[in-house]
């Protein structure tokens, strides 16, 4: 039976689509976009409306882990996929440091076939190196095959051979790979940002040229190679100026940060805060606010969740034992929200649609008769979604900020899949 719905009086948030900035009435049936226009007749569909509310192309993360397989425990497929619908993804892409990790076309088919029927598509990104060794590169044209939508290793990439091998075998499929800029021989014990913060609780500190000097020894990589390089994850304002120049220069690089970084510092680990222990660590004041102008100028390319739930047995654990990441794949937008305010709606949305979809090599989606029914309704206001993720380490956020957070999706539809009804609030 073909699904049909009406979206009733939804603001239009498409920086690239033709209705940007309208309210509309959307018309779905059978998996597509049958009618866009104001005050549409019923035709006896189900139907969403709600004051205030905004509709977009599907949201997609690129950077998430479900702990599956190996970690069920902290999360698992079924959970991870529900939350990430929660949180308004209709795309998730999965990181492939699990157990055995996504290193053979196995792992990859294994995955895809289990998130069949599931609330989101799921992409896996495939392992550079077997093993996740960081010696030898996988097979990476039957990972591709298999569906890999991108090659990384979760992590920095030591040896610059496995790099620029990983760049080369990588253009022949049209895809990218992935980096973390992180010279890990620079502070190796390092557990947050070197600065003041980090010098008056007495703890080890990764400096920001940490990031800078792995980066510039990965762009020079990318130069030489004419490969793709796609930065996981910036954390630095010198960073974000070099990404910046070598787009200029016609590099092919794209780059990601975290929702979290755009609202963190390092002086919100006062306290010995565990629960912002982070491998990628929020650093100062400073980058924080260069990393939002980098989405606001379209320097970064796209915002994720990075999420990696804990369970309580691991997360319950003294500051140098917390285990680095959190969980935060259902409030990533209201987090990313809070930190670029109101002007920055717009570039919010094009780093949750267009930006990651480029990154993951996805075809563009809009909101417009004639496409395909990939959408997030979403509020800009209301209480944080929250219920489906096992993950324990979420942080306090009014207890940081000092304010609440606020907004997040009401629904989401995909393309030929059930239509998911808002969930209850």
């Amino acid at each position: 039976m073909e699904e049909k719905l009406l979206i009733r009086a939804a603001r239009v948030v498409d920086p690239q689509g033709p209705h940007h900035g309208a309210t509309v009435d959307v018309r779905i049936h059978g998996g597509e976009i049958v009618e866009v226009g104001s005050d549409l007749a019923e035709q006896g569909e189900p139907i969403w409306q709600s004051e205030g509310a905004c509709i977009s192309p599907g949201w997609v993360d690129a950077q998430a882990h479900f702990r599956d397989p190996g970690e069920e425990v902290k999360e698992g497929l079924e959970a991870g996929c529900a939350a990430g619908q929660i949180g308004g993804f209709t795309d998730v892409a999965v990181l492939p440091s699990t157990t055995p990790p996504l290193d053979h076309k196995a792992e990859i088919h294994y995955l895809k076939r289990r998130a069949e029927g599931q609330p989101i598509d799921l992409h896996p990104i495939g392992a550079l190196s077997s093993k996740l060794a960081g010696k030898n590169l996988a097979e990476l044209n039957d990972l591709r095959q298999a569906g890999a939508v991108g090659f990384s290793d979760d992590g920095p990439i030591e040896h610059p051979e496995l790099l620029r091998r990983g760049l080369e075998y990588a253009a022949d499929f049209g895809v990218a790979v992935w980096s973390l800029p992180h010279e890990t021989r620079l502070n190796p014990d390092a557990v947050m940002h070197e600065g003041v913060t980090s010098t008056q609780l007495g703890l080890m500190g990764s400096p920001a040229i940490a990031e800078t000097m792995r980066l510039h020894r990965d762009l020079e990589i990318a130069r030489y190679t004419d490969g793709r390089l796609h930065i996981a994850l910036l954390t630095t304002a010198e960073g974000v100026n070099m990404v910046r120049a070598a787009k200029s220069e016609g590099l092919r690089v794209t780059c990601a940060t975290s929702a979290h970084h755009l609202l963190f510092c390092d002086t919100d680990l006062n306290g010995f805060n565990g629960t912002l222990r982070n491998r990628s660590p929020f650093r100062s004041q400073t980058d924080r606010d260069a990393l939002r102008q980098g989405v606001l100028d379209g320097t970064i390319d796209a915002i994720v969740s990075d999420h990696r739930p804990e369970d309580l047995e691991h997360h319950d654990v003294e500051f140098m034992l917390a285990p680095e990441g959190l969980a935060g794949i259902e409030t990533a937008f209201a987090v990313a929200w809070a930190g670029l305010g109101e002007a920055g709606l717009d570039a919010l949305v094009a780093a949750l649609t267009d930006g990651p979809r480029r990154v993951l090599g996805l075809d563009s989606v809009h909101v417009e008769a004639g496409a395909q029914a990939r959408l997030t309704w979403f509020r800009l206001d209301g209480p944080l979604p929250r219920g489906a993720s096992r993950g324990v380490n979420v942080p306090d956020y009014a207890g940081i900020t000092g304010t609440p957070l606020k907004g997040g999706a009401l629904g989401t539809v995909r393309a030929g899949r059930v239509m998911l009804r808002p969930a209850d609030r």
